[in-house]
């Protein structure tokens, strides 16, 4: 019976890309519940796709945007596909790895790491320099492995 060792990077991109969607998930869950949504279905109503939405962009009783439900709804969905791939990344990471120590950790560090550059960018969150210092430890310690 013959061993084959696996190749020792193989499993960064699938861990890499296992973070990304943990990441993406979160952003998705918290558009589906944020008032920021309402923002965007008032800009895409603004925009010249205010035609080509199938709900409109006339205001129902409740004085929200006929859009938004489908948004929101949107959001909903790709949460569970995001977790989806999340998961089947980060379980073919596992098969890859002769560790799983190392595919734990580089699926930790990219989610953490994304959740903060898409929350400064979509949510314009804070990033203070005690996250910054803690982000950078998280890296060293993952290129110590």
């Amino acid at each position: 019976m013959s061993t084959k060792k696996k190749p020792i990077s193989f499993f960064l991109p699938l861990s890499i890309l296992s973070g990304s969607f943990a990441a993406l998930a979160s952003v998705f869950a918290k558009l589906f519940t944020d008032t920021r949504t309402k923002f965007f279905a008032e800009y895409l109503c603004g925009s010249t796709l205010k035609e080509f939405l199938i709900l409109g962009c006339t205001k129902d009783d409740d004085s929200e945007i006929g859009i938004i439900y489908p948004i929101r709804m949107l959001c909903f969905a790709l949460i569970f596909l995001c977790n989806a791939l999340m998961w089947t990344f980060f379980t073919k990471a596992l098969n890859a790895s002769s560790s799983s120590v190392q595919v734990t950790v580089v699926n930790s560090a990219m989610n953490f790491c994304m959740t903060a550059i898409l929350g400064k960018l979509i949510f314009s969150e804070e990033l203070r320099a005690q996250w910054w210092l803690g982000a950078l430890l998280i890296v060293i310690g993952t290129k110590s492995m």
